[in-house]
């Protein structure tokens, strides 16, 4: 059974869907979502089952299950381990949690702490203030920081991510969106902007199904070159949430999207655009939610655990239960 990450892609063989009449081939996507809340008690870290059929468009999340409670929270990424590290806010210490919920260990950063990258290495962990200097974090984590001032075309970062081809982007803007980006030299600190006040711009990741780097902040979606950041693409607001903060994709042509007070499913693997998606969903409820792990690449789960997804290709359909399409209000 290959399996992507936290991700299974499970096939429903022919003579499965011979044995059972009127049970078409299909293909369901699941795994587990890791996620924060920027304020919350008692926990700020919870994980939810989600999982997805291609074929009806039906995509399910479960029951939040509490994970930990952090003095405060918002970026989240896997350690090579299999630990969480969660920035801790306001606190200024980016801290290692297991996925049993206990607190092994805390890296003062001296400043805030929000979204967190890891390199391609997974030696490194990247961090700072909405628009900070970049704090360099060694693994394990309380192996000591080294803070980086920002110079050239900005002042300060908001995240790094990583491209391809050695490439390393940032963006610098508030949850609102709005962000500029550009190329970063990790050694220096120099900046070079690309673009400036981008709607989409907050959260950046790395897509391998596209090979774009993604941008989620605003309610939109946007894509730029993952070699040179060039060819710049933006999604109208047309996900029902005025608000995005960070979003993990799955390597397959769908996205699990973090913001006001919703986790928001995307689909966009017949289109290959997720500027222009297939299919979406909104499944609201989460207030206070905030960052999302990956779910491939670096700072994804090294150890995951499939879901039992299978089930839904025999006739017993989709684990986990479906969102509440109510809106809420956004934070």
């Amino acid at each position: 059974m290959p399996i992507n990450n936290t991700f299974c892609k499970l096939l429903a063989a022919v003579a499965v869907s011979s044995a059972l009449a009127g049970t078409a081939q299909a293909t369901v996507f699941s795994g587990d979502l890791y996620y924060t809340y920027y304020s919350g008690p008692p926990n700020n870290v919870d994980k939810i089952g989600f999982s997805y059929d291609d074929t009806t468009h039906v995509a399910s999340l479960g029951v939040p299950t509490p994970i930990a409670s952090t003095p405060g929270a918002d970026g989240i990424i896997f350690a090579p381990n299999g630990h969480l590290l969660v920035g801790g806010q306001g606190s200024g210490s980016v801290y290692e949690v297991t996925t049993g919920g206990s607190t092994l260990a805390s890296q003062p950063t001296g400043a805030p702490s929000y979204h967190l990258t890891l390199d391609p290495n997974n030696l490194t962990v990247y961090t700072s203030d909405f628009g900070g200097a970049l704090k360099k974090l060694s693994l394990p984590i309380g192996s000591g920081v080294v803070t980086t001032p920002i110079t050239g075309d900005e002042t300060g970062v908001t995240q790094v991510a990583f491209g391809t081809g050695g490439a390393v982007f940032y963006v610098q803007g508030s949850p609102n969106g709005f962000g500029n980006l550009g190329t970063i030299d990790l050694g220096t600190g120099a900046t070079s902007r690309l673009y400036s006040a981008v709607q989409p711009a907050h959260g950046l990741i790395y897509d391998p199904f596209t090979g774009l780097m993604t941008m989620f902040g605003r309610g939109e979606t946007g894509t730029m070159s993952a070699v040179n950041g060039l060819g710049l693409l933006t999604s109208a607001e047309v996900y029902g949430v005025s608000d995005f903060d960070q979003g993990a994709v799955d390597g397959f042509g769908h996205a699990l999207v973090a913001g006001s007070n919703a986790i928001t499913f995307i689909d966009y693997s017949v289109s290959h655009d997720i500027t222009h998606p297939n299919y979406v969903a909104n499944f609201f409820g989460f207030d206070f939610i905030d960052d999302v792990a990956p779910l491939v690449g670096p700072g994804s789960n090294p150890n995951p655990t499939p879901e039992p997804a299978s089930l839904a290709l025999l006739g017993l359909g989709l684990a986990g239960l479906a969102g509440s399409r109510g809106r809420k209000s956004a934070r």
